[in-house]
């Protein structure tokens, strides 16, 4: 799920001049009283790759607002090789639906790109939305951002190439991330977007040779950006005018 935006720089969170009640594009869409108010019971704390945020079916402790860190939302079927059915940067939030009344993880939360992140105790998170008309509405706009880009990934999967699906992917990583350097196997890469690692292989070497990014045990950098998303489906894109389509008529 997305999302570049270009109002929006790419910094390094590290540096203490950076606003970063800014850092998150879904709280900085709230009012700076009302943004005040829910940072106010907020911790800023660093997540780390792999770090388990939630688990299918199970109640979620904190809810959590990235700024340059990633969160994937893993199929937990059994018996069944698990993939990322959705992803979370710092365009959005994990656990929106508990601020109306669903308390529990639909998937496992992983974190798959180390970063920071605000993190909010749900009770006290569900209390400002039970508060505030607006939240809620920013809210409801979010949960309908996230099962559109759902949609467009399990049709992603089913009717785009691998080499389609891995750029869009790169490219969803790079943006959240907000810089081009990725630290992701190719096992990891196989995972998320459930295929084989051997495909994952063969479609990340044809980007390599192409100039496209360069690979190196575990560490992934995208040398083109215009050229990834030449290589990429339109889901990516498509995304992105979901999201800026919706989550910008939340204050009109």
């Amino acid at each position: 799920m997305p999302l570049q935006n270009s109002k929006l720089p790419r910094p390094d969170l590290k540096k203490p001049h950076i606003d970063q009640s800014l850092a998150n594009r879904f709280l900085s869409l709230l009012r700076p009283a009302e943004r005040s108010r829910l940072l106010s019971v907020a911790d800023w704390v660093e997540l780390e790759s792999q770090q388990t945020l939630g688990r299918a079916g199970e109640r979620l402790s904190h809810v959590y607002f990235p700024t340059n860190s990633m969160i994937s939302l893993l199929s937990n079927l059994e018996g069944a090789r698990h993939f990322e059915a959705g992803q979370i940067g710092f365009e959005g939030m994990l656990g929106a639906s508990a601020g109306l009344g669903v308390t529990a993880s639909a998937f496992d939360a992983v974190v798959s790109g180390a970063g920071q992140a605000w993190r909010i105790k749900l009770d006290a998170w569900r209390s400002h939305c039970l508060a505030s008309r607006s939240l809620s509405l920013l809210t409801t706009r979010y949960m309908y951002v996230e099962l559109s880009q759902m949609g467009t990934m399990v049709a992603c999967g089913h009717f785009h190439s691998l080499e389609q699906r891995l750029a869009r992917f790169l490219l969803m990583c790079e943006t959240r991330l907000r810089a081009p350097d990725i630290q992701m196997t190719h096992e990891t890469l196989a995972h998320l977007l459930g295929v084989r690692r051997a495909g994952v292989t063969l479609a990340a070497g044809k980007l390599q040779d192409s100039g496209v990014i360069q690979y190196a045990r575990g560490h992934i950098l995208v040398l083109n950006r215009d050229a990834l998303l030449a290589h990429s489906c339109a889901c990516f894109d498509q995304d992105l005018e979901i999201y800026e389509r919706v989550m910008s008529a939340a204050g009109s």
